[in-house]
């Protein structure tokens, strides 16, 4: 049995590396690969009209629809796409393909757990460690449109009036609004951020860690697949991969991984 997982595509963003997204589909269709697991981040909506980044990444989302006979489509939510969750749970089944937040695959022997990796940069961050407020900031990114220059101010102040998410807050940094605009940047930018702050690190410690299941709901046999820092690397040792990116690396490979009878292999896709 045969699965990939890809993620940190953003398509919508003028960086993205469409046309040969398209050829990596079409490569995967052929070679009747059983699951695609497209690992979050995989449409741009963050400060985007969504609407008009659907009808872009159409050549893209048209392949994929034609895969679905043949291919199980697994598609786990990121921050920066976090609101395809929603939007598949208003459509129902209707939306083409099931999104969730994980996903657990077996291969052969081995069970492999999925999951975006935005988890892991809040559990890591030293202001805050909320999941629901992460997430409902994501949600409000995918919402704000274009007009991400107020996006922080707003969030804000529906944060106040919802005393349940204030209440949920640690350790808050003094100036809440900057510490929202500076996540509103670019994943480029942010990436940088990750280094200058010496966020990776930490991230892959947890990731890789022995007890990540006190913190994750991840059981300790599985193996962990994540994206979201555009880091790539495989360490059966600790049972954890991570998918890279679609060409926002420091080295911008196209990179994906495959899982053949529980096989983990880092590849780097060259049309």
């Amino acid at each position: 049995m045969s699965t990939i997982a890809v993620s940190d595509v953003h398509l919508g963003m003028k960086e993205a590396k469409v046309d040969k997204f398209v050829e990596f589909l079409e490569f995967v269709k052929s070679n009747k690969i059983e699951h695609l697991v497209l690992l979050g981040d995989i449409i741009d909506i963050w400060r985007r009209d969504f609407t008009k980044t659907v009808l872009e990444c159409s050549k893209s989302l048209k392949t994929l629809n034609e895969m679905l006979d043949k291919t199980k489509v697994h598609y786990i939510v990121g921050n920066h796409d976090f609101y395809l969750l929603r939007l598949s749970e208003l459509l129902g089944e209707n939306f083409p393909f099931e999104v969730k937040k994980t996903a657990v695959i077996k291969s052969k022997n081995q069970e492999f757990f999925f999951f975006h990796g935005y988890q892991l940069e809040v559990l890591c961050n030293p202001y805050y460690k909320s999941m629901k407020t992460y997430e409902t900031f994501s949600e409000h990114m995918c919402l704000a449109g274009d007009d991400a220059g107020n996006a922080a101010d707003k969030l804000w102040k529906s944060i106040q009036s919802h005393s349940s998410l204030w209440d949920s807050l640690k350790r808050f940094p003094e100036n809440p609004q900057d510490a929202l605009r500076s996540m509103i940047q670019p994943p480029e930018d942010r990436i940088k951020n990750f280094n200058k702050h010496n966020v990776i690190e930490p991230i892959e410690e947890l990731a890789g860690a022995e007890t990540r299941h006190f913190l994750l709901s991840i059981r300790p046999d599985q193996y962990l697949i994540y994206g979201h820092t555009h880091h790539a690397y495989v360490e059966d040792k600790n049972k954890v991969a991570n998918t890279g990116s679609w060409g926002f690396g420091e080295d911008k490979k196209l990179e994906y991984i495959e899982i053949t009878d529980d096989k983990v292999e880092l590849k780097e896709f060259k049309p």
